[in-house]
């Protein structure tokens, strides 16, 4: 069961992060800007681990920001963007319930 609860909690992780991009690509900007340090945290290893899912699925892309070396702009790919719309509508990725509806069991 504890195992369950940790695969629902990186699956709640990786739709959190979407959630984001997707709510700021349909914005004026559809790239995130942030520092590094910000969004590859040394000692949040779950955090980077998902960054490197993501990317490696395609799903989200980061780029340098020209002149600013400790910045990067981030944001959702349409292969994310299909991926976070159907996983919203099929029920996935809802918030919290999705990591604490079973935690009960």
């Amino acid at each position: 069961m504890e195992l369950e609860a940790v695969i629902k909690e990186r699956i709640q992780e990786r739709f959190d992060i979407l959630e984001e991009l997707y709510t700021i690509w349909f914005t004026e900007n559809p790239a995130c800007i942030v520092p590094k340090k910000r969004f590859y945290p040394d000692a949040h290893i779950e955090r980077q681990r998902t960054i490197t899912y993501l990317l490696n699925k395609g799903f989200i892309v980061v780029d340098p920001v020209e002149n600013e070396p400790e910045m990067v702009a981030v944001s959702i790919t349409v292969n994310g963007i299909d991926f976070f719309e159907q996983g919203r509508l099929d029920g996935r990725g809802n918030g919290w319930s999705v990591v604490t509806e079973h935690l009960d069991e």
